[in-house]
């Protein structure tokens, strides 16, 4: 099997995404498995977090679905940036390569990255399946009543590769995951050979370049280090979370072990831990760990878990049961008291309370 997840699900899916989603919700929609849901997102499949705000940003890992705007107190959402009402204007100092503007109904946004950029604004950066393979470049600006995105250019990535997963350095550097590269399959992953790698972009650079020594079962999730001198990458199917040096990334300096769940997408916490999430591997119910891409489509149960970047130690924070409202688990994100999950393969964001 050469298709990534991304491609094996957009040819699954027939969208519809409402403008407004949130206090007045379906039956359908009604809490299952201890979760509760803001319904209508369709495959949001990462989440980030406006910092010092009740702001969440989820990503729409379907044709058309765009951006979304997460009021975590209203429990609702709304379009950010969708067919509906797209802005652009792109920044061709740094984004020059960048052939044209995103088209907002072709968009399949899936893996994001946020950082500050200015007074009031973030740049949130989010992995792109639709109509090109890139890295697409938005500007939040929160100076306003709710805050509003602009699409400002894209990096495209080498010979049609899908980017997974993406994050960006201080200095404008990004680096994103490819989970499968050419000739590779999801069986080799699943068996635990190398199919994945990192790749490397610098502003002025005409594209990205892989960083040998990164290959991995499966590489997923990926974040930097707030002094930018590391970043750690998801390995999923071997369950591991790797740490590698940014000046010499060719040999992994630590890794997380995992026992119950492959890790998908990654984030800092607050009190500066990785957060991860990821289906639970050994589902009865789904006649045990995934072996093939189908198994992964199964409704498992979740874990989200948090992990010292110094020692990587890991600790639980929440796990669920098997719901299948609400599957395909690929990110925790804590906001408060709360944890919000996003997901690959859901019309929903889901979210619980974290009450000891």
């Amino acid at each position: 099997m050469k298709q990534t997840i991304a491609a094996v699900l957009l040819a699954a899916l027939v969208v519809s995404v409402p403008r407004l989603i949130g206090a007045v919700q379906p039956a359908a929609c009604t809490p299952s498995g201890g979760l509760t849901f803001v319904c209508g997102v369709q495959n949001p499949d990462d989440l980030v977090l406006v910092p010092n705000s009740r702001w969440l940003i989820a990503s729409g890992m379907a044709p058309g679905s765009g951006l979304h705007l997460v009021d975590t107190r209203a429990k609702t959402a709304v379009n950010l940036y969708a067919a509906t009402a797209p802005h652009a204007r792109q920044d061709r100092a740094k984004y020059g390569n960048c052939p044209w503007p995103l088209d907002p109904k072709l968009a399949v946004l899936h893996g994001l990255s946020l950082r500050p950029a200015q007074t009031g604004r973030y740049t949130v950066y989010a992995t792109n399946h639709g109509g090109r393979q890139s890295i697409e470049v938005f500007e939040i600006d929160i100076t306003g009543p709710t805050p509003a995105a602009t699409w400002v250019g894209c990096v495209v990535m080498p010979n049609g590769m899908e980017a997974n997963s993406v994050a960006a350095f201080t200095d404008g550097a990004l680096v994103a995951t490819v989970l499968i590269l050419p000739g590779k399959t999801f069986e080799d992953a699943f068996a635990g050979r190398n199919t994945g790698a990192v790749f490397l972009w610098t502003p002025g650079s005409a594209s990205f370049r892989m960083l040998a020594g990164t290959e991995l079962p499966a590489d997923n999730g990926i974040e930097t280090s707030p002094d930018d001198k590391e970043f750690f990458v998801a390995s999923t199917t071997l369950k591991r979370v790797v740490a590698f040096s940014r000046s010499d990334p060719g040999k992994p300096l630590r890794f997380a072990q995992l026992s119950e769940f492959g890790p998908d997408n990654i984030r800092w916490t607050a009190d500066n831990r990785l957060i991860t999430a990821g289906m639970i591997d050994n589902e009865p119910a789904c006649g045990g760990p995934p072996k093939t891409e189908a198994g992964i489509r199964c409704a498992r149960g979740y874990v989200a878990a948090t992990i010292d970047p110094k020692t990587m130690t890991v600790k639980e924070l929440a796990r669920g049961p098997a719901t299948p409202a609400f599957t395909g688990t690929a990110i925790a994100m804590r906001v408060g008291n709360e944890l919000w999950l996003g997901s690959f393969y859901a019309d929903r964001l889901a979210y619980r309370s974290l009450n000891p």
